[in-house]
């Protein structure tokens, strides 16, 4: 009699499926499912809420909380609140500005590799004309302590320019 590959798992969310642990060695089967159901939420819940566990309303109440933080951070250091983009760069954008320069203070200010003053003029200063959102989403993977080097020479801003993608 071959051991089954199909098991009923029982998600945290409470809904059961049955699923399929072929592709698991008979002998972990069991704890397979065991553990799927005790970490996972089942396709359908996962689809709905992002497998986050949290509805809608309290993702869209935290990324409103973010953004009011954000928007904050950026006033106190003089940064532009509202960048040009589309609905979803915007919160974007602020969010990878906010963690650039957060991780650019501690790369640099915090192990005393710029002083406050330098930091000032080489990071919050040189990012006060960069209202574009996009080109702080195209530079979100640099690392955060090259972020002074990056604004030194951010590369021609397109003012506005068409491409085929945009009207």
């Amino acid at each position: 009699m071959a051991i089954k590959t199909v098991w009923p798992v029982t998600y945290t969310c409470g809904h059961t499926e049955n699923r399929d642990l072929s592709d698991k060695p008979a002998g972990k089967r069991a704890a397979s499912a065991k553990w799927y159901g005790e970490h996972l939420v089942c396709g359908r819940c996962f689809k709905k809420d992002g497998g986050s566990g949290e509805s809608e309303k309290e993702r869209d109440d935290r990324h409103a909380a973010e953004a009011e933080e954000l928007r904050a951070e950026a006033e106190r250091d003089g940064l532009p609140v509202d960048l040009v983009g589309t609905d979803k760069q915007v919160p974007w954008a602020l969010r990878v500005r906010g963690e650039l320069i957060r991780g650019a203070y501690a790369a640099l200010v915090e192990t005393e590799q710029l002083s406050e003053a330098e930091f000032q003029v080489q990071v919050l200063d040189a990012a006060r004309p960069l209202d574009r959102a996009r080109w702080w989403i195209d530079n979100r993977e640099q690392d955060a302590a090259d972020l002074p080097e990056l604004l030194a020479d951010p590369g021609v801003l397109d003012e506005g320019a068409s491409t085929e993608n945009v009207a």
